[in-house]
């Protein structure tokens, strides 16, 4: 019984090189046109930056003007006036103009909104480029992911077929008196086995698939592979604390931890400004035109106020003392998430580094292994023919090299999704690293 096993490891790893393909570049493309996560943090951005314009108007002059048209209806009943002394009735209209400017000369609490909304602003923009560099991540996860299982699949697909060769062989032995049931168990145990792992392969194949389909709104089209030979280099500075540093300068989810507590600290001030006095001017031109009364004829009546207000709020039953230590208390965790994204910056930039330096290491040892498991696999075969291994020896060695291959395609794609993890954890992934991964496919 001959065990075909190298000419599916080949198709897994160039299944791609069809006629066309979608490459990681053209993926990210759409990515960025589709993808309703990113769309939606430039929108938040947007929004965001009004509020800085919102917190200014409250700093600037409001000028108003109102109308307003009355009719009215009078009767007098009874009166004791001397000059107007008679009872009637009248009707009549009156027309008010009124123009407001109102001028805030002195209020702390907008002053400390208006320096939290920029400190709002500056923290959407850490959001946007957080946003940015997250699809970059979850595109690249999501395509590696894909062409990797796919890449298993056609690996298990030969590991399969021997192995119901092998238990359709030891069922006719069994059944002709001379193979052990033993040995039908044994098939069938390792043929199952390959089935569930098939199985768990093409769910993550298709999980990675519409994980596209989230991003870019259809599924994608055939992915372009890796290439057999691909740079494996350490990335520069080789030295994961150098990268560990970097991401506590740059990475968005710290800058953003950072200006939510200065926002907090704003609020803090604004809450204090509970107990300050405010100071405004308003000035307000008024004209009134009554076309009769009662009591006389037309009056046409013009009124200018030039109002300056100090007000000192004394006491609000305590809100303003509750509101402010809330502000504290919400700092506080301001301060505490700050911690919490610089500890898993340093362990996501730790942990792609070293990725980085174990899946080198993989690749180089898997290739060799791989062609050594061949070698193996071949030997046990003709040693099989001869009567010199047993057929369990054959199917020992034929999992062995199907393990081995779907271990070396795995530590390639982890390598490439790893690179890009270091990327992200150091707040510098940029399209220029998506396209230089782009080179390594075919």
């Amino acid at each position: 019984m001959k065990l075909v096993h190298g000419c599916a490891f080949a198709v897994a790893m160039t299944v791609a090189a069809t006629s066309w393909s979608e490459d990681l570049v053209d993926i990210m493309t759409l990515a960025k046109q589709s993808d309703p996560m990113f769309r939606g943090a430039g929108f938040e951005r947007a929004a965001t930056a009004e509020g800085i314009k919102q917190a200014r108007a409250r700093l600037l002059p409001s000028l108003s003007y109102s109308i307003e048209n009355t009719e009215s209806d009078q009767t007098i009943n009874e009166t004791s006036d001397t000059v107007f002394g008679s009872t009637g009735a009248q009707n009549f209209t009156s027309e008010t103009n009124s123009l407001t400017l109102s001028q805030s000369i002195f209020n702390y609490e907008y002053w400390m909104r208006y320096g939290q909304s920029k400190a709002a602003n500056t923290r959407a923009d850490s959001e946007f480029e957080k946003a940015s560099q997250d699809l970059l991540l979850r595109v690249a996860e999501a395509y590696f992911e894909s062409i990797k299982a796919r890449e298993q699949l056609a690996s298990i697909g030969a590991e399969k077929a021997a192995l119901k060769r092998h238990l359709q062989y030891a069922q006719k032995s069994h059944s002709a008196g001379i193979g052990r049931s033993a040995e039908v168990n044994d098939a069938e145990a390792r043929y199952l086995s390959s089935v569930a792992k098939q199985s768990e392969f093409n769910k993550a194949y298709n999980d990675a698939r519409y994980a596209l389909f989230e991003i870019i709104g259809r599924l994608p089209e055939p992915l372009a592979a890796m290439r057999d030979q691909i740079p494996l280099v350490l990335p520069e500075p080789a030295d994961p604390e150098a990268w560990i540093t970097q991401g506590l300068a740059n990475n968005p989810d710290v800058k953003i931890a950072q200006k939510k507590q200065e926002e907090a600290r704003y609020e803090i001030k604004a809450q204090t400004a509970g107990h300050y006095p405010t100071l405004s001017l308003t000035m307000q031109n008024f004209t009134q035109v009554k076309e009769g009364s009662l009591y006389g004829g037309l009056n046409d009546i013009e009124q200018e106020d030039l109002t300056l207000k100090f007000d000192l709020p004394l006491y609000q039953g305590g809100a303003v003392s509750s509101r402010r230590r809330e502000a504290y208390q919400r700092m506080y965790k301001a301060q505490e998430d700050i911690v919490l994204a610089q500890r898993t910056v340093q362990n996501q930039a730790q942990s792609s580094f070293q990725g980085i330096v174990a899946n080198i290491a993989q690749i180089k040892a898997l290739k060799q292994t791989v062609v050594a498991q061949n070698a193996v696999l071949d030997n046990k075969e003709r040693g099989f023919q001869t009567g010199l291994y047993s057929i369990i020896a054959v199917l020992d060695a034929q999992q062995d090299l199907a393990s081995a291959q779907q271990n070396y395609i795995a530590a390639r794609n982890d390598y490439a999704i790893n690179y890009i993890r270091l990327k992200r954890a150091a707040g510098v992934l940029i399209d220029t690293d998506i396209e230089f991964i782009n080179g390594w496919l075919q």
